[in-house]
């Protein structure tokens, strides 16, 4: 439209691999990305759908409608499933210097790259508050930067980015940061664990190829969950001390 300002930039990861970017479901992103860059103001969900129609069209499929609800439920929330079993409440990068794969909690803690967490017996998190920090937040405009000035209006999903707060801090959710970081890296595998059964449904349904490749890349997602669950949690509950109130197992 006239007079609307703004603009879309994305990463894409397509390379030589017949399914484009490695992972069939992972496409969905490509042309989600495409379709919202022509506007903006469609919803994600009727695109997932538009995507599904034309990747597993029905006349290809024994059960449409079973393929429909499948995906739909594997993908809907993927992206916060794969929050949760990752780097906790958006405190940045905890991967393998190089090819950022798999998980390294100080990987680049210590690097010239700048550090990440500040994690210690007491807290975790960086302070980049006007008040005390970096500055970092006061360089957004002048709503958000209040918003994200204090760990009492700052979202739960920001707050080990933009503050350095104690493990026992409680988030808006009620939890505190260390049992949030415990109960959604155990929910994350749960989750991941439960998307390769969903897709277990549609054996002999679609093209055995896509199948097999799908069932590929969750089998090997349940193996970085989990690896990646043990990792931070054992991180976290060395670093501060405090024990899992569920009393699961952590080494």
């Amino acid at each position: 439209e006239s007079g609307v300002g703004g603009g879309m930039v994305a990463v894409a990861n397509v390379g030589d691999d017949l399914f484009w970017t490695g992972h069939p479901l992972a496409q969905a992103n490509l042309y989600t990305f495409g379709r919202l860059a022509w506007d903006p103001r469609r919803d994600p969900t009727a695109i997932l759908d538009e995507w599904i129609t034309l990747t597993f069209p029905p006349s290809a499929t024994a059960d449409a409608e079973l393929v429909r609800r499948t995906l739909h439920e594997i993908m809907d929330d993927s992206w916060r499933t794969y929050e949760r079993y990752t780097a906790p409440l958006g405190v940045g990068f905890m991967v393998n210097p190089g090819d950022h794969y798999g998980p390294n909690v100080d990987g680049y803690e210590y690097t010239r790259w700048g550090t990440y967490h500040f994690a210690d017996r007491d807290g975790v998190g960086v302070d980049r508050s006007r008040a005390s920090g970096t500055g970092f937040a006061g360089q957004y405009p002048p709503y958000w930067a209040q918003v994200y000035e204090s760990p009492e209006t700052c979202p739960d999903e920001l707050l080990l980015f933009f503050h350095h707060v104690p493990y026992g801090h409680v988030l808006h959710s009620g939890s505190t940061v260390i049992q949030h970081i415990y109960d959604t890296h155990f929910t994350g595998v749960e989750e991941v664990t439960a998307m390769r059964r969903r897709w277990q449904r549609l054996t002999g349904m679609i093209d055995p190829s896509v199948y097999e490749r799908v069932a590929e890349r969750l089998d090997e997602q349940v193996r970085c969950a989990t690896e990646w669950r043990d990792q931070i949690n054992t991180y976290f509950f060395r670093k501060s001390g405090v024990p899992d109130e569920r009393g699961r197992d952590i080494h």
